[in-house]
Formats: structure tokens, C-alpha cells, sequence
């Protein structure tokens, strides 16, 4: 023990022993011991604290060493009522304060102290203690305090680091070390499909983790049973069992199209709704008491880790987002501005040359206009940085909006087919899939392709998107993988057909083509826009 401890500590607790040895020579070591135990311990505490910020993360350690210090200097005052020999434990906390807090700490802890040591001659049976003593182990006490912040003044100091990026780097060190303990880690998916595997084992279950607040869209993110979720979004569901479980937060119990239905709602370690896991199974009656507390069972043992893996993944999606954010505006302050200037000086030459009737002015025209062409690619490349996905439109809206800001910028005509049901993807997957449609997009403009299509197929938690231009490519399935990154999806790059004019198409989805919207229930979208006219169109229904 001694081996871990600083060298003013051990002074400290040497100090706490003489006290002993010597009140137990004069007969008082009974009552004094349970005293020196107690300041000793006390300080010994809050030296481990100051050693081991990451036990409360730094600055919940540094108060609480402050606390723990207080502590023990009101208990050394208390031990007057044990008699003159307790004196010399003044000594210990106003020594550590002063080590550690400075002066500010001596006159705080000396305050505890006088607290203290007033409330034992207060309250204490009377007893013949020489206030000369009292006042020379005090003033001993503050000195060795003083002297201690002193030294700890002019001791040279270890360069400060920030403490938030101390705490930040503890916390991710702890989120390692759970995510390695819990069964699925911080991925949401698998975390799900846990929750799923608890249900009970009944013919014909179909079962649905549906992540989101009660405010929120429903966001399927792993499903049992079915091809898609067989019930409609929570919110605009009329069926009470599933509403109120998403809504109120009250698991409930129903028979709906001699089916029972369970709806549970799942919570963080706080209390506040994540999701909703429904169940559902053949049958005439409710589900019983028991299999309702089965299924409960199932929710809550995985919830809490569900929604720490949610929180994990929105966390990684912020940092891909700020990280967008910076690279956009890096590129709008640095090479932005410098092709544009390069641009003024090719001006300023090529107007030159014209003046002077020199033959290069028209290669330097050509030059001028190649340039341009850069700075425009490269500005769309910022925008598309920055932009990102508004949680209240989704991946439709978005896709709708820039395919009409494409044709209005380049000419082109555009065709959009969106067909998505009522349930969304998660963020992620919308994020990752929009970033595809930029790449095919920045790909179509630099090869000047005259038409565009897309259609959109969303009936959550499987997807269907594919994107098609007229022109030449210079895309392959390596690179917009990355772009889908962890994406579990079939992913394509090949011809488009020939009836169309030739060109490319990309194709990724988690679903084959759907001759019939019923097949997964996918229903128009509430919304339309209306495309510019002879410059984009629009097939099918949002």
C-alpha cells in the first residue's frame, strides 16, 4: 500500500502513528485512535482521487479531493473531544490543503478546522485543555499549510493539458472498454436483432424494432418475420395498442386480424422512450399475462444497450458531419480562392493578348473557360460538403431538391421517381445514400451527360436506388462503395440501357425491383413539387 502512496502522504500518515504511539504510552491511545483513523483515512482518500482522476472523471475528482480534505479537517477538530493528545492531527488536513489547493485551500480548510474544534469544546464534557497548546498546533498547522502551498507555487508543473480533452479521452477509453463487454457491442443493429431473438417461439411471429421518440418518424432497424413492417407508421396508426405504446409510452396487448399484438416501449438508462418493439402472432385471443411479461423482458434486458448504441452511431454521424463542415470551408478559404485569382490573372493576360493581337488569345480563352469549369465542379463540391439531410424532410425531400437545383444548373433534363412508405431509414443509411447520389451527380456534370434519372424506393428497412445519367463515366463500384460504407446492400456499376441513349447506372439496394407498390407497402408520398418546365420531370409518386 505504502509502494502507491506519494511521499507527503506517507509523512502524513506517520504523523497519525506518532499520535497513536504516544497517547497509547500516556494511557489515551483508545480514544484517539478511532480519531487518527478517521483524518488519516480521510486523507488518504483524497490523495487517491488526486492521483486517479479517472475514477470520477478529472474535474468530479478534484472536487471531490476538496471535499474529502473539508471532511477531514472538521473531524480533526472534532477529535478535541478525546483530549490535548489529538492536537497534532491539525496538522494533516491544512498540510494536504495547502499541497494541493493552495493558499485559498489552507483558509477553507482552517475554517472546517475552527467549525470543528469549536463544536468539541461546545459540546465535549469539560476537560482542562491549555489554549496555548491549542493555539500553537494550530498556528503549526497553518504554517505547515502555507508552507506547503508555497512550494507547490514555485514547484515547476507538468504542461496543463485540456481538461475536456482529458475527460473526452477518458469517457471514449470507458466506451472501448463496454463496448468490448456487451453482447453486440455499439452496433444498433445487431443490438436489435438481440431483442428480436428473446421474443417467444410461436408460428407465424412477426416482430419490429422501431427506433425514435414519440414526436418523431418511426425508423425500422431490425425486422422478424415479415419483408417489410406489416403495420402502419405508429403515429398515424389507429390501432390503439401500437399508438399508445408510441405515443404515451404504455405497453399494451390487443387482437387485431386474429393476430395478438404486443407493443412495448423501449427506454434509455433515463427513462425516456427510444423506440417500440412490437410483436404480433396468430391468434383469437389477447397474448396472456405471461407471454406479455416475456416479451417485456426481452425489451428491457436489450434497451438500455439499444440506445447507447444509437447514441453511439448519432455521435459518428455528427463527427462525419462537422468533419464535412470543416473540409467545406477549408476548401471555400484555400484553394477555392486561389483557382479563382488564377482565373483574374489568365483574364487580365488573355486581354492583353487581345490588345497586342496575339494568336495565343484564344488558347488562353479555351484556358479561361477550363478553368472556370473547375471552379464551378469545385464549388459544387463545397455545396455538396455542406449540405446535409433535415431530419423533418429525409432522403426524398433531399434527393428532390438537388436533382431540381442539377437541372436548373446544368441544363439537363432530370427524371425522379420517389415511392417511399411511411417509415424512414436510419439517418446513416439516408446520409450514405445521398452522398452516392452527389458522386453520380458530380460524375454525370463533369462528363456533360444530358440526362438524368433516379428512382428512389424506400420500404424501410430495405431500399431500392438507382441512378442513371447519359454520359461517359469514370466510376467504379470500389470507390462508391466507400461511400456506402458498412451499408449491408447489393451495390452495381454498368450500362444503361440502350433504349435510353446508352450512358451508366448505379444500383444499390437491399431489395430486387417492385412490379407492385402493395408488395411492400409503400404508399405515395404526402408531398409533390413541381419541376421546371423542360428541364425537369417527374415519374411516379412521392
Amino acid at each position: 500500500m505504502l509502494a502507491v502512496l506519494s511521499t507527503s502522504t506517507r509523512l502524513r500518515i506517520a504523523i497519525a502513528a506518532v499520535v497513536l504511539v504516544v497517547n497509547a504510552l500516556l494511557g489515551d491511545g483508545s480514544l484517539v485512535l478511532p480519531w487518527a483513523l478517521l483524518v488519516a483515512g480521510v486523507d488518504v482518500v483524497a490523495g487517491f482521487l488526486l492521483a486517479h482522476e479517472d475514477v470520477l472523471l478529472p474535474h468530479r475528482s478534484q472536487r471531490a479531493a476538496v471535499a474529502a480534505t473539508v471532511i477531514g479537517a472538521f473531524a480533526a477538530g472534532l477529535s478535541l473531544l478525546a483530549g490535548a493528545g489529538a492536537l497534532p492531527l491539525f496538522v494533516i488536513p491544512l498540510y494536504r490543503a495547502g499541497e494541493r489547493g493552495g493558499r485559498g485551500g489552507v483558509a477553507m480548510t482552517g475554517g472546517a478546522l475552527a467549525v470543528g474544534a469549536g463544536i468539541a469544546q461546545t459540546v465535549g464534557p469539560p476537560a482542562v485543555l491549555p489554549l496555548g497548546q491549542v493555539v500553537l498546533w494550530g498556528a503549526l498547522a497553518v504554517s505547515l499549510g502555507t508552507l506547503a502551498a508555497w512550494e507547490d507555487r514555485i514547484t515547476p508543473r507538468r504542461r496543463l493539458r485540456d481538461p475536456i480533452a482529458d475527460e473526452a479521452a477518458i469517457v471514449l477509453g470507458r466506451l472501448a472498454q463496454l463496448s468490448a463487454g456487451m453482447d453486440g457491442g455499439l452496433d444498433h443493429t445487431v443490438m436489435a436483432e438481440r431483442i428480436l431473438d428473446h421474443l417467444p417461439s410461436k408460428p407465424g411471429l412477426r416482430g419490429v424494432v422501431l427506433a425514435g421518440t414519440p414526436v418523431s418518424v418511426a425508423i425500422p432497424i431490425a425486422l422478424r418475420g415479415a419483408a417489410r413492417v406489416p403495420w402502419p407508421e405508429p403515429r398515424e396508426d389507429d390501432h390503439n395498442t401500437r399508438q399508445r405504446a408510441w405515443t404515451l409510452g404504455v405497453p399494451g396487448s390487443d387482437v387485431e386480424d386474429n393476430r395478438a399484438v404486443v407493443a412495448v416501449p423501449l427506454r434509455d438508462v433515463r427513462g425516456e422512450q427510444v423506440g417500440m418493439l412490437v410483436a404480433d402472432w396468430p391468434a383469437r385471443t389477447p397474448a396472456t399475462a405471461a407471454e406479455v411479461l416475456e416479451i417485456t423482458e426481452a425489451a428491457e434486458r436489450y434497451s438500455t444497450g439499444l440506445a447507447v448504441a444509437m447514441s453511439y452511431a448519432h455521435l459518428r454521424e455528427q463527427a462525419g458531419m462537422d468533419e464535412r463542415r470543416h473540409l467545406a470551408r477549408a476548401m471555400h478559404d484555400g484553394i477555392a480562392q486561389e483557382i479563382a485569382a488564377v482565373g483574374f490573372h489568365i483574364d487580365m493576360v488573355r486581354y492583353a493578348a487581345q490588345q497586342a493581337g496575339d494568336s495565343t488569345a484564344p488558347e488562353l480563352a479555351n484556358l479561361r473557360a477550363e478553368v472556370a469549369r473547375i471552379l464551378i465542379d469545385l464549388r459544387n463540391d463545397i455545396t455538396d460538403l455542406r449540405v446535409g439531410l433535415r431530419p423533418e424532410h429525409g432522403l426524398g425531400a433531399a434527393v428532390s431538391a438537388r436533382l431540381q437545383q442539377f437541372g436548373a444548373t446544368t441544363g439537363a433534363v432530370v427524371t425522379v421517381v420517389l415511392r417511399e412508405s411511411g417509415f424512414r431509414l436510419p439517418a446513416a443509411t439516408e446520409v450514405r445514400l445521398y452522398r452516392l447520389l452527389l458522386d453520380v451527380l458530380v460524375d454525370a456534370q463533369r462528363h456533360r451527360a444530358h440526362h438524368v434519372e433516379v428512382e428512389l424506393i424506400v420500404a424501410a428497412p430495405h431500399f431500392q436506388f438507382t441512378i442513371s445519367h447519359s454520359g461517359a463515366t469514370s466510376l467504379s463500384v470500389a470507390a462508391l462503395r466507400e461511400r456506402l460504407d458498412d451499408i449491408a446492400c447489393q451495390l452495381s456499376v454498368g450500362e444503361r440501357r440502350p433504349e435510353k441513349g446508352g450512358g451508366v447506372q448505379v444500383k444499390a439496394g437491399t431489395i430486387a425491383r417492385l412490379n407492385r407498390e402493395s408488395d411492400y407497402g409503400i404508399r405515395p408520398h404526402p408531398s409533390r413539387w413541381e419541376p421546371a418546365p423542360a428541364t425537369v420531370s417527374e415519374e411516379g409518386s412521392r
